[in-house]
């Protein structure tokens, strides 16, 4: 009698343990593919920054073998102030079915364009 009752508590608890290991698995992986994006969009808009690639308006790209599923887009837009930009990094990936992002922006100022 314990055997059977300790093998149906089994059974109704070793689903909701699996489900839980089930959606851990995949807050974690979200987590480090978010962490991963994040540090791939800073490093690209510091280097459009740095390059000044920003005054070229819309950009895309890739980052290579290294980061085959991220994908970058750049796009600048004018503000209300004279030189102001707004320059806008996003990076986007595939994830379980779903497009997920990850945007950076800041803004420019550019005395040439006043």
């Amino acid at each position: 009698m314990e055997v059977l009752a300790a093998m149906v508590l089994l059974a109704l608890v070793l689903p909701a343990v699996m489900k839980g290991i089930s959606i851990a698995t995949a807050l974690a992986s979200n987590c480090t593919r978010r962490i991963a994006a994040s540090e791939l969009a800073e490093n690209r808009l510091a280097e459009a920054m740095l390059l000044k690639e920003w005054q070229n308006g819309s950009m895309k790209g890739n980052f290579g073998n290294e980061y085959p599923d991220y994908r970058w887009e750049l796009d600048t837009a004018d503000r209300n102030e004279p030189g102001l930009k707004q320059v806008q990094l996003s990076v986007k990936w595939q994830q379980r079915g779903y497009e997920r992002e990850v945007c950076l922006t800041t803004l420019v100022y550019d005395a040439q364009l006043q």
